[in-house]
C-alpha cells in the first residue's frame, strides 16, 4: 500500500478482454466470481477528509453532465459510513453512475470495489481482500431491487453494494439480465456480466487500461456490441 495524495487520479480497474456468455465456463472452475454489468456511466467516488463528494468518470473529469444533487451526495456518504469508512478519511471507490445512459434508473449509484482507503492505495491487496473489507461489515443484507429483480445490497433508496456471484449462480444471472432487457430492445439495462477473479492483485492505474487481467466483460449482443 502506498499514500496517496487526494487530487492524485486513479483510473479504475478496466476489462481487457470480452467473451460471449458461452465462453466463460472456462473462469468457473478457476474460481472466479461475476457481477452484473449496469448500463451507467463508470463512476470514480471521491470522499475527501472534509466529508466532500466527487464523481469522477472513467477519463480522469468531473462529470460534466451531472451534479449530484445534495441528497444524493448525503445517501453516498451515509452509505460509505455503513461499510465502514473513516468519515474523515480520504477514500476512493469504484463503481457507476446510473442515471445518463438508461431511462429505467435515475440518481442512482453502484458501488464495486474500493481503491484508496484512508489515504492508502491499497496496491498489492487483491479483488477478494477488498471486496470483504466493505461486505463484511454491512449490517443488514436488504436488497435493492428492480422490479423485483435483486441487484445488489442497498445501502440505501439509491445507493447500493454489487453482489458478488458464485458459478452456481451464473446461469441464472444471465437469465436475469436477459429478463431484465426484454422491455428495451436494443438497449439494455442490464449489459452483462463483469467476470472478476478474487485473487487478482490490484496494480498502479495510472492510465486508463489498467488492472486487466483478473476481468473479463460478458455482454449481450447489440448494434453496438457483438457481446
Amino acid at each position: 500500500m502506498t499514500t496517496i495524495a487526494t487530487d492524485k487520479y486513479i483510473y479504475p480497474p478496466r476489462p481487457k478482454t470480452s467473451l460471449p456468455f458461452e465462453e466463460v465456463s472456462f473462469f468457473k472452475d478457476l474460481g472466479w466470481v461475476a457481477q452484473y454489468k449496469y448500463n451507467g456511466s463508470r463512476c470514480v467516488i471521491k470522499h475527501l477528509p472534509n466529508g466532500k463528494i466527487e464523481l469522477w468518470n472513467r477519463h480522469a473529469e468531473k462529470f460534466r453532465t451531472y451534479n449530484p444533487p445534495t441528497w444524493l451526495q448525503d445517501q453516498i456518504r451515509s452509505s460509505l459510513y455503513k461499510l465502514g469508512l473513516n468519515p474523515t478519511g480520504y477514500h476512493l471507490l469504484d463503481g457507476e453512475l446510473l442515471d445518463q445512459k438508461h431511462t429505467a434508473i435515475k440518481d442512482t449509484v453502484v458501488i464495486w470495489d474500493i481503491l484508496v482507503r484512508d489515504g492508502q492505495h491499497l496496491l498489492g491487496t487483491t479483488y477478494g481482500e477488498r471486496h470483504s473489507t466493505l461486505y463484511d461489515v454491512i449490517s443488514t443484507e436488504e436488497r435493492w431491487l428492480y422490479k423485483a429483480h435483486d441487484f445488489g445490497i442497498r445501502l440505501s433508496d439509491n445507493v447500493f453494494f454489487a453482489t458478488n456471484l458464485g458459478a452456481p449462480q451464473w446461469d441464472g444471472a444471465w437469465d436475469t439480465v436477459l429478463e431484465v432487457n426484454k422491455p428495451y430492445g436494443d438497449k439494455p439495462l442490464l449489459e452483462g456480466l463483469v467476470i472478476k477473479d478474487p485473487n487478482g492483485v490490484l496494480e498502479r492505474g495510472w492510465r486508463e487500461s489498467n488492472n486487466g487481467e483478473w476481468l473479463v466483460r460478458c455482454r449481450v449482443k447489440t448494434g453496438r456490441h457483438n457481446f
